[in-house]
């Protein structure tokens, strides 16, 4: 008798999740997809695993409206195409290794955009972004700053990755380099400290405001 495999089986709701944590559960890609149009949360997708977040703490959605804030602030005076996009939106990396919702994301120029599963392009669905921004918790530290970074890196139009901790004054920002596959990171974790993107000075003591510090 042939061996029927059963699909992922899903929390119903994220009740049972601990803020901040992180469930993965083994997945193939088309059973990610058929499950992405009927889960009433977001999932997320990385190297063959289903990726369920809990629910985000008040601190990290106040760090993303205000990172948000400062960079439409910035990249709305520019002369070129850019959008500040929020975190509904799919990041689609090559070779469907992963599908994300960053906290926050740059595309310069027009949006690329990934299929479905029925072959159709989404307008939900980005493959092209420029900059990425994740805050950290406790829980997820580990998973942004290393297969999910590794996943982003994929991406031949992303620039740069900045990641933001919540609890602490402490961001890292990873920028392509001109040199193949290589990357440099810089950490800073000092209110004074000034984040270098791209002509974009991001100051953390406007960032962290209020917040911590």
């Amino acid at each position: 008798m042939e061996t029927v495999a059963l699909a992922p089986k899903l929390p119903e709701t994220l009740d049972g999740i601990q803020e901040g944590e992180v469930l993965r559960i083994p997945a193939s890609w088309d059973e990610y997809l058929d499950l992405l149009e009927t889960t009433p949360y977001t999932i997320q997708f990385l190297g063959e695993e289903i990726i369920i977040m809990g629910q985000a703490t008040d601190i990290h959605e106040q760090l993303v409206i205000r990172l948000g804030k400062l960079f439409a602030l910035y990249f709305d005076e520019l002369d070129g195409d850019y959008r500040v996009l929020g975190s509904n939106v799919k990041l689609v990396t090559p070779g469907q290794v992963g599908d994300f919702n960053a906290d926050l994301s740059v595309v310069r120029g027009p949006s690329e955009y990934g299929p479905t599963k029925t072959g159709r392009n989404s307008t939900a669905r980005i493959t092209n972004p420029y900059i990425v921004v994740e805050v950290l918790s406790k829980s997820t530290r580990n998973f942004d700053l290393g297969g999910k970074l590794l996943a982003y890196a994929e991406i031949p139009s992303l620039q740069h990755v900045l990641l933001v901790d919540q609890h602490t004054v402490e961001v890292h920002i990873s920028s392509r380099t001109d040199q193949p596959n290589q990357w440099l990171t810089t950490r800073y974790n000092a209110l004074s400290d000034v984040v270098a993107i791209d002509g974009f000075n991001l100051k953390l003591d406007a960032v962290y405001r209020k917040i911590l510090g």
